[in-house]
This record gives structure tokens, C-alpha cells and sequence, in this order.
């Protein structure tokens, strides 16, 4: 191809542009956009890397522009520049990006999203550098990074052509987390603080904490009891489990069915409204497997 003329004035709609760095050297995002352009900017993807623009400036793993690569910018707004040329001899700064176990790694895509983690914590403890944050899609694999601290931008990658790209994201689906722990060698399933869905091109800032497995099924005692007319019944699943919890009166009638069907191992909690039921005494079951565990509850109105 014939080289970009650097003096290219490059006019951008709202949303995603794809273009080219017109210089055969490199230089960080920050000096090379114009300053005024760079509030017009969510952000930046190259080849498995991408930056955010924040308020306190540029945080992920794309550090600079390089020559000969093309970028997408997402833009909130229409907007046109030209950008500042490389200093001559200024030195490269360093990727945050580490290849990780083949175990976890994945095929890059001309279809991706990446996810900003501004906070990890595992049982409380902030990650460390040789930890892993693995991005599923379902059971497959399709993105991983080694944290290098905040922020860290985890890749998703989306369907492309050829069989190595069977089970990655399409749009709607939902992404999940996980941690290879380094220090305890093991790997933890992680929770975000709302549902991320994949959609191509996609930035977002997100937090994501350590999801604790119960050892056993469990049914604690509901809060309040004595009730009016509103209780709390949480329980524990060990493993993902089809899961049945009722209530029922006191000559043993089911009054009302509050779970049915297939729930994922953690923690849960349901609330019982009674506000229909008569004072008096009942029972809460739940039926999981060969569990079958119950507890007393008294409404007072």
C-alpha cells in the first residue's frame, strides 16, 4: 500500500471508526491525539489491546499508536483531527501484556470486546500480578489476561471464520468470570456487579469480587421469625442443583411453591410474602437431590 499522508485531517461519525496511524514510528495515545479530540473518545482497540478514556486520563493495555497498524476509535460524538507526529528517537514504553498458560489462552478475532476491571478481589484480597482473569463464554474460553493492576482490560472475543472460533460471543450473549488464583493454585468463579453481555466492540468498566461456594446444602432459619407478613429463606447448593422449596400449613397442605427448578450453586435467598395467609404456624421445605431439610415458621398478624 502507499504510505498515509501525515497531515491526513481524519473526520469521525458517532460511534466506531477503523483507521490507520499515518507515521512509521510510535507514540503514546495522550501525546499523539490532540488533546481536545481526546475528550470526544471512549476509547481505543487494536489487535487484543485497548485503552479507556477516563476522567483521570487513559488506563488499559493499548499504551501507543504505532505505524502500519489500523485502530477502531469509539467516538460519543462526531469529531475531526490530525495527529500529532512521534518525537524522533523516543523510547517504546512497555505492554502490560503477558502470554499466559496455553491452558487459558484463546484466538484472536476481528470480532472483540474488552471489559475494564477497576477492582478484583479474591475472598476480600486484591489480585496479585500472576493471577489470571479468564473471560467464558459458556464453557469455552474466549479471552484472558494476567491482572497487571488497575485497570486491567480483559478480552472477549466474538464468532469469526474457521472451526477455531466454535462457542465464541455472538450478540446477547453472557460473558462470565474466572480467576486462576496463582498463591493457591486454584481457580475461582467471580461475580460482577450486574450481568455483562457481549456485543462487538464493546467497552465497559466493571468490578468483580469472588464467588464462595458452600461445602453443603444447607436451609437457615428464616429472618424474621415470628413474621408479619414478610420473611427471608436462604439457602446453600454445593453444586448446580434442581431445587424445590415450599411452604406448607400445618395439616401438611402445600400453600404456595416459591422455587421450582434448576438454580446454580452459591448462596440464595428468596422472601415469603404472607400477606394472603391466615396467622397461625407453617413450615418451609426444600427438596434438592437427596436433601430434604425444614424449618418452622410462625406468622403473627
Amino acid at each position: 500500500g502507499l504510505p498515509t499522508n501525515p497531515l491526513t485531517e481524519y473526520s469521525l461519525h458517532n460511534g466506531a471508526n477503523l483507521i490507520s496511524y499515518p507515521f512509521i514510528g510510535s507514540a503514546p495515545i495522550q501525546e499523539t491525539i490532540p488533546v481536545d479530540a481526546q475528550t470526544s473518545l471512549i476509547g481505543i482497540m487494536g489487535e487484543g489491546e485497548s485503552a479507556m478514556y477516563t476522567e483521570s486520563g487513559w488506563v488499559g493495555s493499548l499504551l501507543e499508536l504505532s505505524g502500519t497498524k489500523g485502530y477502531w476509535f469509539l467516538t460519543n460524538s462526531d469529531l475531526s483531527f490530525i495527529y500529532n507526529p512521534p518525537v524522533e528517537g523516543s523510547a517504546r514504553k512497555a505492554s502490560p501484556i503477558r502470554t499466559v498458560p496455553v491452558e487459558y489462552s484463546f484466538n484472536q478475532s476481528t470480532k472483540q470486546a474488552f471489559y475494564f476491571v477497576s477492582s478484583a478481589t479474591i475472598d476480600g484480597d486484591p489480585l496479585d500480578r500472576e493471577d489470571i482473569i479468564i473471560a467464558y463464554n459458556g464453557d469455552v474460553i474466549v479471552g484472558s489476561r494476567n491482572w497487571y493492576g488497575e485497570v486491567t482490560d480483559v478480552p472477549a472475543m466474538g464468532v469469526d471464520d474457521g472451526e477455531a472460533y466454535v462457542g465464541y460471543c455472538t450478540s446477547g450473549d453472557k460473558i462470565s468470570f474466572k480467576v486462576w488464583d496463582q498463591s493457591k493454585q486454584r481457580l475461582v468463579d467471580m461475580d460482577t456487579e450486574y450481568e455483562i453481555i457481549w456485543n462487538n466492540l464493546d467497552m465497559q468498566m466493571i468490578n468483580m469480587t469472588s464467588k464462595i461456594i458452600p461445602v453443603a446444602y444447607s436451609l437457615d432459619k428464616a429472618y424474621p421469625n415470628p413474621f408479619n407478613p414478610v420473611t427471608t429463606l436462604s439457602f446453600a447448593l454445593p453444586i448446580d442443583s434442581e431445587v424445590r422449596l415450599s411452604i406448607y400449613n400445618l395439616q401438611g397442605r402445600e400453600v404456595s411453591t416459591l422455587i421450582n427448578g434448576n438454580m446454580q450453586a452459591g448462596y440464595h435467598s428468596v422472601k415469603w410474602n404472607a400477606d394472603n395467609n391466615s396467622s397461625g404456624i407453617y413450615f418451609v421445605k426444600i427438596v434438592t437431590g437427596e436433601y430434604i431439610s425444614t424449618e418452622k415458621l410462625m406468622l403473627v398478624k
